[in-house]
């Protein structure tokens, strides 16, 4: 990948990163947190329908609901932000991507939403991994907020998604496989149950790092086990057929 320094906000520069073989530019701060794999698998979890109210929350650099307004071309979406910098990179993206006619930014806190509740069929979301006093603090405030639970925790935030959900609608997110037991505690304790999961590995034989989960709020209990993700072919790197495909990467 290039980069092309394009804008300074908030002391940390904005650079336009071509990603998809150039068929999206996304806008990211050039020093701390950078979107990763993470966020491409979460893309391609997603299923959308066309007339569906759809929202990521927390959306950070907008790279999630890039990826899905390119695999779905009648969808559109509202993307909720607090941060300024990132609310840049969002309207600085959007443009870039003529994406003003199916990207809404909405500036809001994800645990007091200006919206009423049940409003969206769709929410999707990749949340901070870490607890608040897990681990080594990044010295960039914004990698912390991305990465750990500095603004909100779990569960506040999965009621927040709950109350947006009308009944029936559907949560897409990517979390840590080392919390696994604590989302799926949390999302039942929400009335949002888990519907379909489906764990990430590095490559075979390594243990789960992801899981994908698919919830469907006020859903009866039944789970579908779909078979693992491997995001490369071994431990040389080299990316599996999937992920590839997902990444644009296959002739």
């Amino acid at each position: 990948m290039s980069f092309k320094n394009t804008e300074a906000f908030s002391g940390n520069p904005l650079e336009e990163t071509p990603f998809l073989k150039g068929r999206l530019k996304i806008f990211q701060p050039k020093r701390g947190f950078r979107f990763g794999i993470d966020s491409v698998l979460l893309a391609n979890f997603i299923t959308l329908k066309p007339g569906e109210r759809i929202a990521e929350l927390c959306a950070g650099t907008g790279v999630i609901s890039f990826i899905a307004l390119l695999r779905y071309p009648r969808a559109k979406i509202y993307l909720l932000e607090i941060e300024d910098l990132y609310l840049k990179a969002l309207t600085l993206g959007i443009a870039k991507n003529s994406f003003e006619k199916r990207a809404l930014v909405i500036k809001g806190d994800a645990l007091k939403p200006p919206f009423r509740p049940g409003f969206f069929d769709v929410i999707f979301s990749n949340p901070p991994y870490f607890k608040r006093e897990s681990g080594r603090k990044s010295p960039f405030e914004m990698e912390n907020i991305a990465r750990r639970e500095e603004k909100f925790d779990l569960k506040a935030f999965l009621k927040a998604v709950s109350f947006l959900l009308k009944n029936s609608g559907r949560f897409y997110l990517i979390f840590t496989a080392f919390r696994f037991a604590e989302l799926i505690y949390s999302l039942k304790e929400v009335k949002l149950e888990p519907k379909v999961i489906r764990l990430v590995h590095s490559y075979p034989k390594d243990e789960a790092r992801l899981v994908l989960v698919k919830a469907i709020k006020g859903a009866r209990e039944e789970t579908r086990l779909l078979p693992p993700l491997f995001i490369y072919k071994d431990k040389g790197k080299n990316y599996s057929e999937e992920v590839a495909k997902y990444l644009n990467l296959n002739p």
